[in-house]
């Protein structure tokens, strides 16, 4: 149920009216009992589970029917996280096995699940920063020992599974995105250090690094950008296809000229050549 003074979510709807349809069922089920006896209680099912398996049917044509009729839905960082999860199941080593969380001296190790893929991402903590210096400017730093190179942030990133296999096949990959300082060496099981994870934009980090905004907010934007602007570039082709349907004067202009041009007896000049 929704707090006191707000407003109720699809999900607390549809508890209220799963109860009151399992509290009418059954008091229709000890109705028909006590007129019936056994023979009407299983009559009754039998006719809802008949009615059921109807509803059912038709529930999944008009569900396959609106699937297909859909507009895809473009989720650019759903999309990021999946380029992610393809490249770690392509690139993990071979000799990692299991995820594990240190803990501190108030919480113990625990297993988080075991590793089906890894790879590294590296990345600029300001992109706008390392885009703006001049050639003076990259000197000087250069002069103080200093380079553009000690903004970029590499970022380990595990994905894994909870579940064990063969019910592993059912449960969607997960990302923890760490920095390199963050986890044990790549040998046997890796340990997180840290106490647990936090779940930011469909990603995972250790606790201690969820608040970094240069590392995550910073990263996840940038990423979301980069995929518009190849989104955009993709849909530039059936942009221009579909031109000629968008201008509706010029279709109408392209359908005169069809009605009013007299079709000649001996072809075209060009078929006749």
């Amino acid at each position: 149920m929704a707090a006191e003074g707000q407003p109720e979510t699809r999900s607390d709807k549809m508890r209220i009216f799963w109860v009151i349809g399992i509290i009418v069922g059954l008091v229709i089920l000890v109705y028909v009992w006590y007129t019936s006896g056994t023979g009407g209680v299983f009559a009754v099912l039998k006719k809802w589970l008949f009615y059921a398996g109807i509803v059912v049917v038709i529930g999944l044509v008009v569900y396959g029917v609106m699937k297909l009729l859909a507009k895809p839905k473009i989720d650019l960082v759903e999309n990021d996280r999946q380029d992610i999860i393809d490249a770690a199941i392509l690139s993990k080593p071979p000799m990692v096995k299991d995820l594990y969380f240190t803990g501190d001296k108030d919480h113990g190790e625990f297993r988080v699940g075991y590793i089906i893929g890894y790879c590294q991402l590296q990345s600029y903590k300001d992109l706008d920063l390392i885009a703006g210096l001049t050639k003076v400017q990259v000197e000087e730093m250069e002069k103080n020992n200093e380079v553009p190179s000690q903004f970029i942030i590499k970022e380990d990133c595990f994905v894994f599974k909870k579940m064990s296999p063969p019910f592993s096949m059912f449960e969607q990959p997960k990302v923890l995105r760490t920095l390199e300082d963050e986890h044990s060496q790549l040998i046997g099981d890796v340990k997180i250090y840290g106490v647990s994870m936090i779940k930011k934009y469909g990603y995972y980090f250790p606790n201690r690094g969820h608040l970094d905004i240069a590392r995550i907010d910073i990263a996840i934007i940038r990423e979301a950008w980069r995929g518009a602007v190849f989104q955009f570039l993709k849909d530039m082709v059936s942009i221009n296809q579909r031109a000629s349907g968008l201008d509706s004067e010029f279709k109408k202009d392209m359908d005169k000229r069809k009605l009013l041009k007299i079709p000649s007896p001996l072809g075209e000049e060009e078929s006749r050549r």
